[in-house]
């Protein structure tokens, strides 16, 4: 495989909205020649990613501190991701601080500096984790990343992840309409990320969205939309929408973890779960949000 073999695999790999399994095995073959030739980290970092996506969080590891070691800030970003969750089977507060300090800093690639690491470092101030609990330190650092990404450029700007911790500092000091407004500023950014990278992670995120904003102000059924069934799904009952004059039917039962919710026969385990796997005509839920109406419960 030559240099323009593998780099016309990658292009086709991300030209084709639905890869086969037989495609993404030829995408990372072409990366990991890629890696090989170049030693460049930002193939390193993609196909880490592409194994995050996959779940996959031992070879997205091993990716990311390769592409670390060259002192690459976005690996240290995804890098302290990984330890603060645990997502590779255990929890390292301590590694996930310095991955998180590092990539908020510049770095020698052109990055210069992940607002994404210094929304996380507000985090580990917030909740004692590693540091001493600073809720002060926690309000200064979102206030002052919020400055910084309230007028997003580009869909992978934190701006909905800012926005909906702000909103929750808002909403503590009482200021419940700025609170609001915040996180349908981030619903709505959430929902166009989500049209064209229906990421489990975003998707959490919106679920955190649309819950708190439904905990500040009354739900609406005539100002309605579909995200809104993140907060209404974690009700037992019958949904339905509408897209192109056929009626979409979801039927939810359970609670919490028991919690299950059906469609066009298949079961899922929360409404995360369906937003990241059901289609519907061959087309993720998540890429046609704007195609629903006339959602109703009951």
């Amino acid at each position: 495989m030559t240099h323009e073999d593998a780099m016309e695999m990658r292009a086709e790999y991300y030209d084709n909205p639905n890869p086969s399994a037989d495609e993404e095995f030829r995408f990372t073959e072409a990366l990991g020649m890629l890696i090989e030739t170049t030693k460049d980290p930002r193939y390193m970092t993609e196909l880490a990613w592409f194994y995050c996506s996959r779940k996959k969080f031992d070879t997205e590891q091993r990716y990311l501190e390769m592409a670390a070691e060259c002192g690459y800030g976005p690996a240290y970003e995804e890098l302290g991701y990984m330890y603060y969750y645990g997502q590779n089977g255990e929890k390292d507060y301590a590694g996930a601080f310095e991955c998180f300090t590092r990539g908020a800093q510049p770095d020698r690639y052109g990055n210069k500096g992940s607002l994404w690491c210094t929304y996380k470092l507000a985090d580990m101030y917030r909740f004692g984790c590693h540091v001493a609990k600073d809720e002060e330190r926690y309000r200064e650092m979102i206030e002052a990343a919020y400055e910084k990404v309230k007028n997003p450029k580009y869909m992978n700007d934190p701006f909905p992840e800012i926005a909906y911790r702000l909103a929750g500092i808002r909403a503590d000091q009482g200021k419940t309409e700025e609170a609001v407004a915040l996180l349908n500023s981030a619903k709505r950014f959430m929902a166009e990320r989500l049209s064209w990278d229906p990421f489990w992670g975003h998707i959490e995120v919106m679920g955190r969205i649309v819950r708190l904003l439904y905990r500040l102000t009354p739900y609406n059924a005539d100002k309605t939309d579909f995200y809104d069934l993140f907060y209404l799904t974690q009700s037992c009952g019958r949904y339905t929408v509408r897209r192109k004059g056929r009626q979409l039917i979801l039927e939810v039962t359970g609670e919490g973890a028991e919690q299950a919710l059906r469609y066009d026969g298949r079961w899922y385990r929360n409404f995360e779960d369906f937003c990241a796997k059901a289609k519907v005509d061959g087309q993720s839920i998540t890429s046609i949000y704007d195609e629903f109406y006339d959602l109703k419960a009951g």
